[in-house]
């Protein structure tokens, strides 16, 4: 059986527990949060949710590396009609990887902007082709802009991309400059309220949300290793090792 295949069955599965078409919008709300620490989810998962959806995590990361660059959620959207009210038509996985070619990989820092980004499969290719073309140097260069009018969209694109930056670094994270995606409509841009905002590790020009600030003060509190903080909420390891800093000088003026 086939990624899709097995994708697919278990969010049908998940379905069941949900209500027909609620399971694979709040298993993405709920990699998100996992994934950043941001948007709690409004729908959690009980037991018997939490178990499909650890089934169903396990077949997109192993669809993920085996088939890298490539938009599979995307896909997976697709063939369930998982777009809601809006028509949703991914990027051919030939045409995305055409167009990165194209773009090809400059020196210094890079700008790309990814508009009605989708799933983001563009995005997805351009990460992928660069850094076949270029490592990890190249991909350190990258300042990345997405968006899209749909939450859940938005939110595909920053798992899908966070989980390759992560496949293509060997499980040891690879950063890319920076990163922006937001929810935003394009014509009138009117903005939704979900926003993913990352940094890279030497970017020294980060400067994080109040959400970030007090996910970070808590991680702090807890003693989480700072590099392990810096990993896992993408946030250069000087802004991690700053706020230890006014965290001992001064804890009430930091969250």
């Amino acid at each position: 059986m086939t990624y899709l295949k097995q994708a697919i069955k278990l969010i049908r599965e998940g379905d069941n527990c949900s209500g027909h078409g609620h399971f694979f919008s709040d298993f993405i709300d709920d990699w998100a949060f996992h994934q950043t620490g941001l948007y709690v989810p409004i729908n959690p998962f009980n037991s018997t949710q939490l178990k499909v959806a650890h089934k169903l995590s396990h077949v997109v990361r192993n669809a993920w590396r085996t088939y890298p660059g490539e938009d599979f959620l995307g896909n997976v959207i697709e063939e369930c009609g998982g777009s809601g009210h809006l028509s949703f038509f991914r990027t051919p996985p030939a045409v995305s990887s055409l167009m990165a070619q194209v773009m090809g990989v400059k020196k210094g820092l890079t700008n790309f902007s990814d508009i009605c980004m989708g799933s983001g499969s563009l995005t997805l290719a351009y990460i992928y082709q660069t850094f076949l073309k270029g490592g990890s140097k190249a991909v350190a260069r990258l300042n990345i802009s997405g968006e899209d009018l749909s939450a859940t969209k938005v939110k595909v694109s920053m798992i899908q991309i966070i989980n390759l930056l992560d496949i293509l670094g060997d499980d040891q994270p690879l950063y890319v400059h920076s990163l922006k995606l937001t929810t935003v409509n394009s014509l009138s841009r009117e903005s939704f309220g979900i926003t993913y905002h990352l940094s890279g590790i030497n970017n020294k020009n980060c400067q994080l949300d109040q959400e970030q600030k007090e996910l970070l003060n808590k991680a702090l509190v807890s003693n989480v290793p700072i590099h392990i903080i810096s990993q896992r909420l993408r946030i250069p390891i000087n802004i991690v090792k700053q706020g230890l800093k006014n965290l001992h000088c001064t804890p009430s003026n930091f969250t």
